[in-house]
C-alpha cells in the first residue's frame, strides 16, 4: 500500500495492481499498490529494500503494508481466485514474502501496520510471532480499536495481539492536532502488554512539523514516564521549557491548541466551502481561534528565539483556520437565493487579501525550515486557493443550486453517490457530479451540499446512484434557481437497496438510505460493491408556480 511515489514513474507503472486497463475498489486513475502476482514486484522491492536497509543500520524495518485496498483487481490476482485462493490468502503470501526479504534475508525485526487485518483476520494467524505489530488509532477518545474502513467496528485489539503472543506498538498521531489521541490511547495500552510507542505525523507537504512540536514533546515525556499522567500536567512543563516561558495565560492558550485541533484548514476548492454542518456548529470553536489569534502575537518576543518559528507557524495556521471559517460562512450566499447586501464580493476580496498574506509568509518560512527545497507544491496550492476564490462571482451570477441533505453516520465509509437532472425542456438525464461525499472535517452526521446547476431551466427529475461501500442516507433535495424553489413530490424508480423512500418528502431528520451497509462485505465482494442502488424524485415548485 501506497506505493503511489514508485508506481507514477514510467519504469515502474507496469507493477501497479491497477496497471491499464484494471480499476482498483475507488475508481480509476489510482495506482498505490503493487501487484503481489508479478515476481517482478518482488525482484525490485528485495533491491530497493535492501537499499534502504543499509542506509539506516536500525534493527528495525517497518514495510508497511496498511491500506492496500486494491488486492484482487488485475488478472493475474483474478486468475489466483478463480484457481481457489482468497484475498487473505494472496496478503498473506505477501506479508510471508516480505518477511522472508526483511528478515529472512536482511536480518532486521520487520514492522507492519495491522489494519488489514479488519478485512482479512484470517491472515494474522499466520504471521510470524516476530513480526511486530503496529496498531494505529488516531481518534480522540481511545478505548479499544476502532475499524479504519469497517463500519467502525469496535474491539480489543491489543487483548488480541497478547493472546497471539504478538509484540505491538501503540501509534497515534499528530493528525489531529489533539494531546487527547496518545494520552488516551496510552491509558488503553496500559491495561495491556505494548512492546512502546510509535508516534506518527502525516501530511505536511503544505505545512510544517514547528506547530506539532508541544504535542510531541508532551507525548514524549509521557511515554518517557513509563506511567499514565494527566498531559495537561505534563503539558505546562513541556512548554514552559520549550518556550522558555513560565506564564499560565500563555500555557492555558497553547493547551487550548493542544485541546482542539485549531489551525489546520487547507481547503482550497470551492467544494469544500459549499459543505454545512447540520446539527452541531463551529462558533465555540471559530471564537477560541479568534481569542488565541488576539493574544498569541503579543508573546512573540517574550519567547526564546529557538522557539519563535513555532509559535509564528501557529499563528499562521490559525489565521488560515479563521479565513476557512469566514468563507464557510460567506461562500454558500452566493449561490441561495436571499435579498443581497452587495457587500458579498467586498467580503471576499477581503477575505483573497488575507490569503494572499498568509501565502507569501508560510512561502517566507519555508525558506527558512526547508531551503533547498522548491515549494511547488505549496504555490499550487494556493494559486488554486485564489484563483477558484476569484471566480466565484461568476459562477454565481450563472448557477442555480441544488441542496442535498445527507445523513451518514458512518464518515469512515466510501460510498459513490452520482446525481442527475433532467430539466422539463428535455428528455434527458444531465450528471450534475459524482464523488463521495461527507463532512470530514467535523463527522457530523447530519450535513448538506450545494451542487451548482443551471439557472434558468425547469427542473423536471433527480436520479441518485450510489455503489461502493457502506452505503449514502438522505434527508431531503431542494433546488433553487431564477425559476423559483423546487422540491421532492414523488419518489420512484426504486432499484437495489433502499430503505424508507417516502421520508425523503419531508423536510425534516427522517432519512432514506441507499446501498449495502457492510463495507467489509463490499470490500471482499465486488459485485456487492459494484451493485447500484437508487431512485427518481420527481420535482414540484414548493411556492406557486415555475
Amino acid at each position: 500500500g501506497h506505493a503511489e511515489l514508485f508506481l507514477q514513474n514510467r519504469e515502474l507503472a507496469h507493477l501497479a495492481e491497477t496497471r491499464e486497463p484494471f480499476t482498483g475498489r475507488f475508481g480509476p486513475g489510482r495506482a498505490q499498490v503493487f501487484c503481489p502476482s508479478q515476481p517482478a514486484t518482488y525482484e525490485f522491492l528485495r533491491r530497493y529494500l535492501r537499499e534502504v536497509s543499509e542506509a539506516f543500520p536500525s534493527a528495525y524495518f517497518h514495510a508497511g503494508c496498511d491500506e492496500t485496498w486494491d488486492i484482487g483487481c488485475c488478472d493475474l490476482c483474478q486468475a489466483r481466485l478463480h484457481q481457489g485462493e482468497s484475498q487473505a490468502d494472496i496478503f498473506t503470501k505477501h506479508l510471508l514474502t516480505m518477511h522472508q526479504i526483511v528478515t529472512g534475508e536482511l536480518g532486521k525485526k520487520m514492522i507492519i501496520w495491522d489494519d488489514m487485518f479488519e478485512f482479512y483476520p484470517e491472515a494474522l494467524e499466520a504471521v510470524p510471532r516476530d513480526v511486530i505489530l503496529a496498531c494505529w488509532q488516531y481518534h480522540d477518545h481511545v478505548t479499544g480499536a476502532r475499524g479504519h474502513f469497517f463500519n467502525r467496528r469496535n474491539w480489543d485489539a491489543l487483548a488480541l495481539y497478547d493472546r497471539l503472543g504478538f509484540e505491538y506498538l501503540i501509534c497515534p498521531s499528530d493528525y489531529t492536532q489533539t494531546i487527547h489521541n496518545a494520552e488516551t490511547f496510552t491509558a488503553y495500552a496500559a491495561k495491556h502488554r505494548p512492546l512502546g510507542g510509535l508516534m506518527t505525523t502525516w501530511e505536511k507537504s503544505d505545512s510544517f512539523l514547528l506547530q506539532s512540536m508541544p504535542l510531541l514533546a508532551c507525548v514524549g515525556r509521557l511515554w518517557e514516564s513509563g506511567r499514565v499522567q494527566n498531559c495537561d500536567i505534563i503539558l505546562k512543563g513541556v512548554i514552559a521549557d520549550l518556550f522558555g516561558l513560565d506564564d499560565e495565560l500563555f500555557y492555558r492558550a497553547i493547551q487550548a491548541l493542544c485541546s482542539n485541533a485549531l489551525g489546520m484548514e487547507r481547503r482550497i476548492s470551492l467544494d469544500d466551502f459549499l459543505t454545512r454542518r447540520e446539527n452541531t456548529s463551529d462558533y465555540g470553536r471559530r471564537s477560541l481561534g479568534q481569542v488565541l489569534l488576539a493574544l498569541l502575537p503579543a508573546y512573540i518576543d517574550r519567547i526564546t528565539r529557538s522557539s519563535r518559528p513555532i509559535l509564528l507557524e501557529i499563528l499562521l495556521s490559525l489565521r488560515s483556520e479563521h479565513i476557512g471559517y469566514r468563507l464557510d460562512a460567506l461562500l454558500p450566499e452566493f449561490f441561495l437565493p436571499h435579498p443581497a447586501s452587495g457587500h458579498e464580493e467586498a467580503q471576499l476580496n477581503e477575505i483573497r487579501s488575507a490569503l494572499r498574506d498568509v501565502a507569501e509568509e508560510r512561502l517566507t518560512m519555508w525558506e527558512q525550515v526547508r531551503p533547498g527545497i522548491a515549494p511547488e507544491a505549496l504555490k499550487s496550492l494556493y494559486k488554486a486557493y485564489l484563483e477558484n476564490l476569484g471566480r466565484i462571482p461568476e459562477q454565481s451570477a450563472a448557477n442555480g443550486a441544488l441542496v442535498v441533505h445527507f445523513f451518514l453516520p458512518d464518515q469512515y465509509s466510501s460510498q459513490t453517490v452520482r446525481i442527475l437532472i433532467r430539466y422539463q425542456d428535455s428528455l434527458e438525464f444531465e450528471k450534475i457530479c459524482e464523488g463521495v461525499f461527507k463532512d470530514m472535517r467535523t463527522f457530523d452526521c447530519f450535513f448538506s451540499k450545494i451542487f451548482l446547476i443551471s439557472n434558468n431551466r425547469i427542473p423536471a427529475d433527480l436520479k441518485i446512484e450510489t455503489f461502493g461501500f457502506g452505503g449514502q442516507g438522505f434527508t431531503f433535495f431542494e433546488i433553487m434557481n431564477q425559476r423559483g424553489r423546487f422540491v421532492p413530490a414523488r419518489i420512484h424508480a426504486l432499484h437495489g437497496m433502499v430503505s424508507d423512500p417516502e421520508n425523503l418528502l419531508a423536510f425534516d431528520w427522517t432519512w432514506s438510505f441507499a446501498g449495502e451497509r457492510n463495507a467489509r462485505a463490499g470490500f471482499l465482494d465486488p459485485a456487492k460493491a459494484a451493485a447500484v442502488h437508487g431512485f427518481e424524485v420527481a420535482l414540484q415548485p414548493a411556492d406557486g408556480l415555475a
